[in-house]
């Protein structure tokens, strides 16, 4: 089984989301993520094609496997009943546990940062070292420019 929870997910990961927590004013790094699901769960994803063929064909349909670790990130981010649905649908369409499946939307997450969440790591990097020479207005033309922004 694999943890959803902030503490047992990859260092990298785990730091992306508490930087993010810390940019939008979150309460706690727990109530972000809880967003981050949410918000995760209201986009379409390309699993939701599976998720609609199994609707349509109930003999295709398979159950999620609610593991002891999706059942602890379910209490934990205190997720919609919606949500917590659609996570379990698309995990079951992905044959992963629902633990497995949120684990892994949330590292894949973390390596689609924002232009926001790029400039907010510099930021933090010139804070902690105030004699760098960080531009950042030439690190934010150049990630525009190399996101085809501008």
């Amino acid at each position: 089984m694999v943890s959803a929870l902030v503490e047992d997910l990859p260092p990298d990961t785990a730091g992306f989301l508490r930087r993010r927590a810390r940019r939008t004013g979150a309460a706690s790094v727990t109530e972000h993520v809880r967003h981050e699901l949410i918000t995760l769960a209201g986009e379409r994803v390309p699993i939701d094609n599976v998720v609609e063929f199994a609707r349509e064909n109930p003999s295709r349909r398979s159950e999620p496997e609610i593991d002891a670790d999706a059942t602890v990130l379910a209490g934990t981010y205190d997720l919609p009943t919606e949500v917590w649905t659609t996570l379990c649908l698309r995990a079951a369409a992905s044959e992963v546990p629902v633990s497995e499946y949120v684990h892994r939307e949330l590292v894949a997450l973390s390596h689609r940062p924002t232009i926001d969440d790029i400039m907010a790591e510099f930021e933090e990097a010139r804070s902690a070292d105030p004699d760098s020479d960080v531009d950042l207005d030439a690190i934010l033309v150049a990630t525009r420019y190399a996101r085809g922004e501008d």
